[in-house]
């Protein structure tokens, strides 16, 4: 997936290189050429105003960037490879680097020794074997999560992928409720939301082998809970998502998103507006349909 992986600084220094792919017939890059390229265009880029630097094609190569304050996470792939896995694995050890070398980084005076980083090393091999399962096993997963969500837990549930499917609903509603927990709550919302658009697409695939209708969703519905649909809004009667929790605002963004890929529809969004964490009696969901 990953061929090899640079760590530079803007003004140009390499700090970390390591190469991945070990075939013979492939260049390597000249690390401090490529580290003074590679600052010159996101120098460039910025200058422009034309928002961040994020991939460099060159004939079968693609080079996919994440830049960060003092610091360009670099990644060279083939084309044919996935991208998006490739953003996930680089802002991920970007923010790994950062925690494992804060000290490092913030005494910099001008002159550093790269011997220092080399450890490092290992734990690029060992995040990037784990992300290039995980994919291997659910080629969409890392591209819904954000990277700073700690690989063990998606690797958690990359296991546990095909029960979140299979044995829906009882162990659809285990695992992510598992999962939920070990989340931050900045991010929470928005990656339960994207699973449960994933998580719905596949349900529905599975269980609706025709037409994909408003009563065919309210069946597949009906095996989570006692629910019903009225002026396109679905009432979930006991939620078993947020059964137990008492929160401040809404929680069971995996359920409007597990209806919204249901539909897999473009034109179909889906938004709680009632939950029964924050003390509503019923959890509410409002199908948006954009004709």
């Amino acid at each position: 997936m990953i061929d090899e992986f640079f760590i530079l600084r803007r003004d140009g220094l390499s700090l970390f290189h390591i190469r991945l792919e070990e075939n013979s017939y492939t260049v390597q890059l000249p690390e401090e050429l490529f580290a003074g390229f590679s600052s010159a265009i996101v120098a460039f880029t910025s200058e422009l105003g034309a928002g961040h630097l994020s991939k460099i094609e060159i004939e079968e190569h693609a080079f996919v960037y994440e830049v960060m304050e003092n610091l360009i996470t670099v990644a060279k792939i083939s084309m044919d490879d996935d991208e998006k896995t490739a953003e996930h694995v680089v802002a991920l050890l970007y923010r790994e680097f950062v925690k494992e070398y804060e000290a490092e980084l913030k005494d910099y005076d001008g002159t550093i020794r790269r011997d220092i980083f080399f450890p490092f090393a290992e734990k690029v091999r060992t995040i990037v074997q784990k992300c290039e399962k995980i994919a291997a096993n659910n080629p969409n997963l890392l591209a819904n999560i954000p990277p700073s969500i700690a690989i063990e837990a998606i690797e958690k549930l990359s296991d546990f992928s095909e029960e979140l499917v299979n044995q829906f609903p009882e162990a659809t509603i285990r695992l992510t409720r598992n999962f939920q927990k070990e989340l931050p709550e900045g991010e929470m919302h928005y990656t339960m939301h994207k699973l449960g658009i994933e998580v719905g697409k596949d349900v529905a695939k599975k269980k609706i082998k025709k037409e994909v209708t408003d009563k065919a969703i309210m069946k597949i519905l009906n095996e989570i809970s006692i629910c019903d649909c009225h002026d396109d809004i679905i009432t979930l009667k006991i939620c078993p998502f947020c059964r137990g929790r008492e929160t401040e605002v809404f929680d069971c963004d995996f359920v409007a998103g597990f209806i919204e890929g249901a539909y897999n529809n473009p034109k179909i969004k889906v938004r709680e507006i009632a939950c029964h964490a924050v003390g509503d009696k019923y959890c509410k969901f409002q199908v948006f349909k954009n004709k």
